[in-house]
């Protein structure tokens, strides 16, 4: 088997069969299939259930008694644990969304541009490979083309102190190589990641690449129930949401300071795992970095603002990191 698909999925009946079907389809021969159901309410487990009686030898179930709690701790706990069990000849390792529609050609450019990839920097060098995707809504009408201009995303911003503070990793849009799965498992499930596509682009931008392939090879399905959704990037947007004004959600800034807070507390108990369980592997001046990133918690403003520009801890537009500046 060379490519090990791993579709996590929770209370997806909607959509999930055709996921399942599209990653059946795939042009790219020997894809395999492993569907984790975290413990779904609704009918997803009989679902994934159903494929797995039809397609044995390509489709493999997890049906778990209790929820994982979250989408980044499933997903990494089925890279780190059941999917080396099951399916430890896996060369490469692709993950899969349970509410998005794969193009036929997904499994298949995707590989084409790891293998160049690999034979540019080496196939025991850490890779991450990610595309870009349309927009579509909760049925199947397209919205927008290209996900990464839609939110004014770089993915090509993957420096380690670039994705400390901002990932442009889509979970859905990676796939893996064996060095970094090998990487990956070396370690124990991480108690704080913020996602988990942040945690595996931090793990590959220290140790190896992250390579981006600016193809949409797949609809990214925007509904009402997404744990992520996209939401059009907008410059004067941006900051009055950040203030508070006018936000279709009614929050105030106090509760959007409040939500910053919960969001760089996230960045920087991730940052503190990644130099707990990778410290020994890192460069000299990796941990510096890491270190300059957890000392900013305890920087006056001006100190704050010092190691921002110093260190390169900024976002990809202005705007973004003069709020950083000012309300990290």
């Amino acid at each position: 088997m060379q490519i090990l698909v791993l579709l996590c999925s929770y209370n997806g009946e909607s959509y999930l069969r055709e996921q399942v079907e599209s990653i059946l389809k795939q042009t790219e021969p020997g894809v395999r299939l492993l569907i984790s159901d975290d413990a779904s309410s609704d009918r997803s487990g009989e679902i994934a259930e159903a494929y797995a009686a039809r397609y044995p030898e390509r489709v493999c179930l997890i049906r778990r008694a209790k929820s994982s709690g979250s989408a980044a701790k499933h997903f990494m706990e089925v890279l780190l644990k059941q999917a080396a069990e099951l399916a430890p000849e896996a060369e490469y390792v692709m993950l899969a969304d349970q509410d998005d529609v794969w193009h036929p050609d997904k499994a298949e450019r995707t590989l084409s541009a790891m293998r160049k990839a690999e034979q540019h920097f080496g196939v025991q060098t850490p890779l991450l490979v990610h595309c870009d995707m349309r927009i579509v809504d909760a049925a199947g009408r397209r919205l927008a083309d290209s996900y990464v201009k839609y939110q004014h995303m770089s993915p090509k911003r993957v420096a380690l102190h670039q994705l400390l503070v901002q990932n442009n990793v889509t979970g859905g849009a990676v796939m893996l190589n064996g060095a970094l799965i090998r990487l990956l498992r070396s370690c124990p499930v991480p108690a704080h990641p913020v996602m988990h596509d942040h945690w595996m682009a931090l793990v590959a931008a220290a140790f190896g690449r992250v390579v981006f392939l600016p193809e949409a090879l797949y609809d990214y399905r925007q509904h009402g129930a997404n744990v992520l959704g996209a939401s059009k990037g907008s410059c004067v947007r941006e900051v009055l949401d950040r203030l508070g004004i006018f936000r279709r959600d009614g929050r105030s800034k106090q509760e959007m300071d409040a939500h910053s807070q919960r969001v760089y507390r996230g960045l920087f108990l991730q940052a503190e795992e990644l130099l707990k369980q990778y410290g020994e592997k890192l460069s000299p001046e990796q941990e510096e970095l890491l270190r300059a990133f957890l000392s900013l918690p305890g920087k006056s403003r001006l100190g704050k603002i010092r190691l921002i520009l110093r260190y390169g801890f900024t976002f990809n537009q202005i705007h973004r990191t003069v709020g950083e500046c000012l309300f990290m």
